[in-house]
């Protein structure tokens, strides 16, 4: 065979070679596209997050009574703790009174925070019969509870607007509104969990 012919071959297979080459490349290449449309998933869902409730402009001013020492009590009972749990609750709901224990529970938690733990009753006012006191008066014995509850009028502008209970606020040392309202009743560990982000973010 001649040298040509040899040139020839040589030229011929490489460049067969090349196109193999080039075609294995272009597989390669197609294959890699869906694995970039993959990463955009996790964008949709973020952007699809559904935004937090806002707190509402709200004061807890009040005037009432302790409930287990029947002496007068307003919104200045808020001013030595840093922040204050304000559990609106009635003697006739379930949710309610099955969360007591854990109010309880959460109040000795938070004590060394500066943050106190109160329930306001919402079927229980000033104009009560004693009857019903007693009723709430033997609930809080029945379920150990230690923290305070406290009866208010019953024309307390923000109590009337209390759509469902229990709702929870969480309020500074004037009784503003920090952090709510909280519907539903909630562990003293989820309860715990709002009020440090609440202390924290009061730091910024």
């Amino acid at each position: 065979m001649s040298c040509k012919k040899i040139t020839v071959l040589a030229f011929l297979s490489c460049a067969a070679l090349c196109a193999f080459c080039a075609g294995k490349k272009d597989k390669t290449s197609v294959k890699t596209e869906p694995k970039v449309e993959e990463t955009v998933v996790p964008e949709v869902q973020e952007e699809e997050k559904v935004p937090e409730v806002k707190v509402p402009d709200l004061v807890l001013n009040f005037k009432g009574s302790d409930l287990a020492t029947g002496m007068e009590v307003d919104q200045k009972e808020f001013a030595p703790a840093k922040l204050t749990l304000v559990n609106i609750w009635g003697t006739f709901c379930q949710p309610c009174l099955v969360e007591l224990p854990d109010l309880e529970k959460l109040s000795k938690k938070v004590m060394w925070q500066r943050v106190q733990v109160v329930g306001v009753l919402c079927d229980v006012f000033d104009t009560s019969t004693k009857g019903e006191v007693d009723l709430a008066k033997k609930i809080i014995r029945e379920k150990n509870v230690s923290y305070r509850n406290f009866i208010i009028a019953k024309n307390t502008p923000w109590l009337k607007d209390i759509q469902a209970i229990p709702t929870t606020y969480i309020v500074d040392s004037k009784g503003k509104v920090v952090a709510g309202p909280i519907v539903g009743s909630r562990s003293a560990d989820e309860y715990k969990a709002i009020i440090d982000a609440t202390l924290e973010s009061l730091k910024k």
